[in-house]
């Protein structure tokens, strides 16, 4: 969730894939056993849940029926968020009341699981919101470390690929021993990006049985406007990620380009236009490559009004040693967070996503998803709310026990279409098209979402 000041931090993801799963069907009326209905009742506990990341997932979890609770450092903060959401959503003014305050600090495990004990129910699921963020390899992830010993189902929105993978590699034996469910990496990108390009990458499988996945290319380009109304946290996360040079994926070898420098003018659909992006080191590059074993993939991202993107080039240039120093982004997030907020209020804070899929030595293969929503911080919040219930369900086959990115957790064609369906449902725009006239491809919108 980073991006542009603040889309960027939600993410990373990398390592091999599962077997895919044939769909159970279950003799209710609802053959589809993901849905939004695994979260009735359900007790979930939203760590970091007072800021803007963490609200936004507190909020559509309240609407789709669950008991949340909020864990953190401070209650004051959490009283704070309550005001703000209660104007948001006033229909839910009494539910978001009862959302209480559990104190744990989040890097120490023992705080976590003590957290967890003190609870008169068990929680079915935590969802990690305050991090674990850019360059945090080496922090304790506490709230997994907790999650994993107690055996809770855990979401994060981990936007570091060297974090995620280690953690993966950490706790996956134990996960699966214990039989705990983990997603790593969840949001709209990566998390929801990710799961668009493994239904076009599989669709075109199914329909041209001949192509490996290492023949395809996957072309990932994201845009945010003004901050998307990024917190403190985020911009830090953002300043932090300029210090990296962006990964490129060329017929299976990596190289590393300079971020935020090249632009390419991409169009997101009628509603948000066409918008200048560049290279940018998201994790899907690595992730996409990795699970899905695609040889070629680039992450390009851009912002709103374009001196924001000139913003972010000119800090790009910067010594890395500069840009790494997370005290220093701290401070200069702290003296740009009014700015910020003052550009917010003219640019919006319009998120959309694109994902273009296609086959360099066949160019009839060529197909193209599109995602856009009016305001990222709901946006985020469905999306996680996506996962969840995914988590949640009911239904053996949705996410087996281990420590899974989006991709590898969200198993077959099915599941992803239903889990897409329910992270878009407040977006303006969801389609799937054939960018070129000759395409061999044949997708319909309800073939994806």
């Amino acid at each position: 969730m980073k991006i542009s000041t603040v889309g960027l931090t939600f993410g990373l993801l990398a390592t091999a894939a599962l077997p895919a799963r044939a769909l159970t069907t279950t003799t209710t009326k609802n053959t589809n056993p993901i849905s939004f209905d695994s979260l009735q009742n359900k007790r979930v506990l939203v760590v970091g849940g007072s800021g803007r990341v963490g609200g936004s997932c507190v909020t559509q979890l309240v609407k789709r029926g669950a008991q949340v609770q909020v864990g953190g450092t401070s209650p004051e903060n959490l009283q704070t968020s309550r005001e703000r959401w209660t104007n948001l959503f006033p229909e839910y003014t009494t539910k978001l009341n009862s959302v209480g305050f559990v104190s744990l600090d989040r890097e120490n495990s023992q705080s976590v699981q003590n957290a967890l004990l003190q609870q008169k129910q068990k929680f079915d699921l935590v969802i990690h919101t305050a991090g674990p963020f850019q360059g945090k390899v080496k922090v304790p992830n506490g709230v997994l470390d907790a999650c994993v010993e107690m055996a809770v189902p855990y979401i994060d929105v981990c936007d570091d690929y060297c974090t995620a993978s280690a953690a993966k590699t950490k706790y996956m034996d134990k996960a699966k021993n214990n039989g705990t469910p983990c997603i790593l990496s969840t949001g709209c990108w990566p998390g929801v990006s990710s799961l668009m390009a493994k239904q076009l990458v599989s669709a075109i499988q199914k329909q041209h049985p001949d192509i490996n996945s290492k023949d395809l290319k996957v072309d990932f380009s994201f845009f945010t406007a003004g901050s998307g109304g990024a917190g403190l946290t985020l911009l830090v996360a953002t300043f932090l990620i300029l210090s990296e040079k962006a990964l490129v994926i060329q017929n299976g070898r990596r190289k590393e380009v300079q971020a935020m420098k090249d632009y390419d003018r991409i169009n997101f659909g009628t509603i948000v236009g066409d918008k200048d992006v560049s290279h940018l080191n998201l994790l899907e590059t690595a992730s996409v490559a990795h699970v899905l074993g695609v040889g070629s993939v680039q992450s390009k991202f851009g912002t709103a009004p374009n001196f924001w993107n000139a913003l972010l080039g000119l800090m790009a240039q910067l010594p890395p040693s500069l840009l790494a120093n997370e005290d220093l982004m701290k401070k200069l997030s702290i003296f740009s967070l009014p700015i910020v907020r003052l550009v917010d209020a003219f640019a919006g804070a319009t998120n959309a996503m694109r994902c273009d899929v296609t086959c360099p030595t066949k160019p009839e293969i060529s197909v193209t998803a599109l995602y856009a929503h009016e305001n990222l911080e709901p946006c985020v919040g469905e999306c996680v709310t996506a996962f969840a219930a995914a988590l949640l369900s009911s239904s053996p086959e949705a996410v087996p026990a281990g420590v899974w990115f989006p991709e590898e957790a969200i198993q077959t064609p099915e599941q992803v279409t239903s889990v897409l369906q329910m992270a878009s449902v407040g977006a303006h725009t969801k389609s799937v098209e054939t960018t070129n006239c000759k395409s061999s491809v044949q997708l319909t919108k309800e073939d994806v979402w």
